[in-house]
């Protein structure tokens, strides 16, 4: 498999988007600033892209994560209004409890937000997504993931456009590939 249609499967397979979580400014925090223009283009049967620097709606500029006692929340702001139609947006987490993949799809007319481990859905109430005109907001219950000491967390936004895929890793400038980069560890607290 070309390392587009892998980074198409882990974002349409990732997992849930959650609701804004009131602890975003807690001891267990990280705030990145990923570059500007840095958002990447290609055609759908390619695994060639290049960048797309004017490109607004996908280009992920500040990720913030909180991992309190009870949740874990990851907001990411773009540097213009993300797109309504034909989109994902996801979160790749790895833990001592294993990898998660958090999704929002907003394709074909249907939308939701899902938590994938291994492939398989992971039941989780409390699982949401928040989305704003320039920003997305995910919280997921750490008694989903294991309730884990720490986590890493890696960000992504893509859409199709035709017969190109526009995506942009918030922790990655350059090429993306089959799986979002991570942030460093985030302890729970």
């Amino acid at each position: 498999m070309t390392p587009l249609p892998r980074v198409l499967a882990a974002l349409a397979c990732a997992a849930g988007l959650l609701l804004a979580s009131p602890g975003l400014a807690s001891a267990a925090d990280l705030v990145h600033t990923d570059p500007a223009r840095d958002v990447q283009v290609g055609d759908v049967d390619s695994d060639r892209m290049h960048l797309a620097t004017s490109e607004r709606r996908l280009d992920i500029r500040r990720v913030q994560i909180s991992h309190g006692t009870e949740a874990l929340t990851i907001r990411f702001r773009t540097r213009g209004p993300l797109p309504t139609k034909r989109f994902f947006l996801a979160a790749q987490l790895k833990a001592p409890t294993g990898r998660f993949d958090l999704t929002y799809l907003e394709f074909l007319g249907e939308s939701g937000v899902s938590l994938t481990r291994k492939m398989d859905q992971v039941p989780c109430e409390g699982l949401a997504a928040t989305l704003e005109p320039k920003a997305v907001t995910f919280v997921v219950p750490t008694a989903c993931l294991g309730t884990p000491d720490w986590v890493r967390v890696g960000v992504g936004a893509a859409q199709m456009r035709k017969q190109k895929m526009v995506m942009d890793d918030g922790f990655s400038r350059g090429a993306i590939g089959h799986r979002l980069h991570l942030s460093k560890r985030v302890s729970r607290g």
